[in-house]
């Protein structure tokens, strides 16, 4: 049986299971507004491999098909959920075995979808990579746009920025901005008389767009302490928290960082050394940044108390027992995740690996109990355990910021005034250098 056989309609139970994975391996922001109805290409960056496309449909809005390499059809353990997607197998000349020739059953694919007013995503760098920075695009996308439109076919265009802040770590942030549509009429028009010139035109077009809804940095080396000195900055000015504005401020951090790379490395050392002496100064009261500004009275201090401390007789023994009952499949996903080949496909095999532990798990547990008690219980123990995960997911991060919050608090009363006073010098010090280089940091 074919790849393109093997093609069905969006069934509603994958995405719904592939949202509550992703909903709970993450937090999720989005930034644009909503997408336009009708023909629709919705062109990603591919940090992290297969859980993009689940990343990009929990925030889209509406339903999306996607376009994925032929080889994930058959023999591949997520196959029977990829062929259930809705997927579209495009056949690449670099996976062993593929003949290439066949795309044109992909492109004809791709045109019906669209002449039927489907939404189409698909990430033009071709492949999923961890350099964190935007590869050279394929020509994919511009050919079936301008394609469709010079058949009559009008097909909207939105870039759409995954910017993961830990791609691979569990209850990290993932904030998906969805771009304004690009207008290419004029380039439509220039497709009838040059269709290479207007393939490679609409081709930049698009980069240049997209590249202005990502961070790009090297999640190795460079996204974590892009990551720092927006945080840095943002205390230090108390300038607006939004995703968006986050997403704008890291952008021009990380360009600033690889211009000054280039140009003054010795300037950017020292920016960066003074970045860790004032860390170092926090650590040594054990403070963060949000901390230096607070200010917390007696009356504030005791209604959180009272407050916190009536929801944590409810909510600690629940974050207890979840951690205790769910701490095999737990340690399990962990290890399941370092088996990863590679960075980018880590938090999909985290992912699919804590589907299986987990279900997996409850299913043993369940089976135990309705062998021991009867079917009836059984059952009840499956819906109870479900809950527990996810009840047991939200107690515990919970508890874990307030115990936060009163370390902080504690730290407070045993900084003097005067060092919080030397610290927040430190940081507009700090945040006025930021500044001064060129405009790569602005609000």
């Amino acid at each position: 049986m074919t790849a393109t056989s093997q093609t069905t309609r969006p069934r509603a139970w994958v995405w719904t299971l592939a949202r509550l994975a992703i909903q709970t391996f993450y937090r999720i922001e989005r930034v644009g507004e909503a997408l336009p109805s009708g023909a629709l290409l919705l062109l990603a960056n591919h940090p992290n491999a297969l859980l993009d496309p689940a990343v990009v449909q929990t925030t889209a809005g509406r339903q999306v098909r996607f376009l994925a390499k032929s080889t994930l059809f058959q023999r591949h353990s997520l196959s029977v959920f990829i062929r259930n997607s809705g997927a579209i197998p495009v056949y690449r000349p670099i996976d062993p075995g593929v003949d290439a020739t066949r795309n044109v059953e992909m492109f004809s694919a791709v045109e019906s979808a669209l002449a039927r007013g489907e939404a189409i995503c698909l990430f033009p760098e071709g492949i999923s990579h961890d350099h964190g920075k935007l590869e050279t695009l394929r020509t994919g996308a511009s050919r079936m746009a301008l394609s469709s439109s010079s058949r009559g076919h009008p097909v909207k265009i939105v870039p759409v920025g995954l910017n993961f802040d830990h791609s691979s770590a569990f209850r990290s942030r993932v904030t998906t901005v969805f771009g304004q549509t690009i207008e290419y009429d004029d380039v439509v028009a220039d497709y009838r008389n040059d269709e290479a010139r207007a393939v490679r035109n609409l081709t930049e077009r698009i980069s240049h767009k997209l590249r202005q809804l990502m961070v790009e940095a090297n999640p190795r080396d460079d996204l974590s302490l892009v990551a720092r000195i927006e945080r840095l900055y943002a205390s230090a000015r108390g300038v607006s928290r939004t995703p968006k504005d986050q997403i704008i401020r890291r952008r021009l951090i990380a360009e600033g960082m690889e211009a000054l790379r280039e140009r003054d490395p010795d300037h950017l050392h020292a920016i960066l050394a003074q970045v860790r002496s004032y860390d170092a100064s926090l650590d040594r009261f054990r403070l963060r940044d949000r901390d230096v500004e607070q200010r917390i009275t007696s009356g504030l201090a005791w209604r959180f108390v009272i407050r916190e401390g009536l929801l944590g007789l409810v909510l600690a023994p629940l974050a207890g027992l979840s951690l205790v009952i769910f701490a095999l499949p737990y340690w399990l996903t962990g290890r399941f995740g370092r088996r990863a080949p590679d960075l980018q496909s880590r938090a999909t095999w985290k992912v699919a690996g804590g589907v299986m532990a987990y279900g997996l798990w409850i299913v043993l547990l369940t089976t135990a109990v309705g062998v021991g008690q009867g079917w009836q219980v059984g059952l009840g123990a499956a819906a109870a355990l479900t809950a527990l995960a996810f009840i047991g997911l939200f107690a515990f991060e919970r508890e874990a910021a307030v115990f936060r919050t009163v370390k902080a608090f504690l730290a407070l009363r045993q900084t003097p005034l005067k060092a919080r006073a030397a610290l927040k010098r430190q940081r507009v010090e700090l945040a006025s250098v930021l500044e001064r280089v060129g405009e790569w940091v602005r609000d």
